[in-house]
């Protein structure tokens, strides 16, 4: 299994997004069933599926891109970026399902969107994540996190709860907060900023169901700056070549990002 870089993080990730009729993204922080949509990949892009609540929405095929269509402003956060709006059709199917008025929108490769510098030493573009290209996280990190929340007698957790792009199997729990500059396989790489965590982590993503875990467990450890922290922001520094699972982690440097601390 492998992943191509671009300017913009992993190939194919975070490039398409739901939003209202105001072109604001929607997340599942506001629109907890998008969790019954799940994407695999087809003989020509992917296909979208429904399970669950929108059991019965059918299913839908998507190329990996699209290079024509209505140009629309979109917004993430506080950015703005120009996206591509799908079809009537897409848009219509993703409307059924969430009963409510959404479009799907791709960025193509002329669309920028800048990262926050506040973090970076340098320039960079993300997709249409959070803010940055990558969301790193160790395997003893989780571990570690599933080892306190059996002491509460909490269910463990899998990886659907934290969504990152890249998972690296580590010895020691949270080690990957320290790495300020280290090798991805061939590509080099930066750590620029903490994961603060929302609560997304707490919507279980079989059921659309919320609770209270995984935030009250982090936050008696993972409290920083009254931000409850889980994963490290990654840039990549290289947009050619890409990830391999197997591939060795070499670090470099190794420092907390301007956003840890107590």
């Amino acid at each position: 299994m492998q992943a191509a870089a671009t300017d913009r993080g992993l190939a194919h990730d975070r490039r398409w997004m739901l939003v209202d009729q105001n072109g604001r993204f929607i997340t599942q922080r506001e629109e907890p069933s998008m969790c019954f949509f799940s994407v695999e990949k087809s003989a020509n892009g992917m296909l979208v599926r429904t399970s669950g609540a929108l059991d019965g929405c059918g299913d839908l095929s998507l190329p990996w891109s699209m290079d024509e269509g209505n140009l629309i402003k979109v917004s993430i956060w506080s950015d703005q970026c120009s996206a591509i709006e799908a079809s009537v059709d897409v848009n219509q199917f993703f409307s059924n399902a969430m009963k409510r008025d959404c479009r799907l929108v791709y960025m193509p490769e002329a669309s920028e969107r800048p990262i926050d510098l506040t973090y970076s030493r340098s320039p960079a573009l993300a997709a249409f994540g959070d803010g940055y290209p990558v969301l790193l996280i160790g395997t003893a990190s989780l571990g570690d996190l599933n080892e306190r929340l059996e002491k509460v007698k909490s269910p463990t957790l899998q990886w659907d709860r934290f969504r990152p792009n890249v998972v690296v199997r580590t010895s020691v729990a949270y080690d990957e907060d320290y790495w300020a500059s280290f090798e991805l396989g061939s590509l080099s790489a930066r750590g620029v900023k903490l994961c603060s965590r929302c609560v997304f982590t707490t919507i279980d993503q079989l059921t659309g169901v919320s609770a209270a875990e995984p935030l009250r467990t982090l936050a008696t450890y993972r409290m920083m700056n009254n931000r409850v922290m889980f994963g490290q922001h990654v840039i990549l520094n290289a947009a050619q070549g890409g990830i391999h699972v197997g591939d060795e982690v070499l670090i470099h440097a190794r420092n907390l990002p301007p956003n840890a601390g107590s």
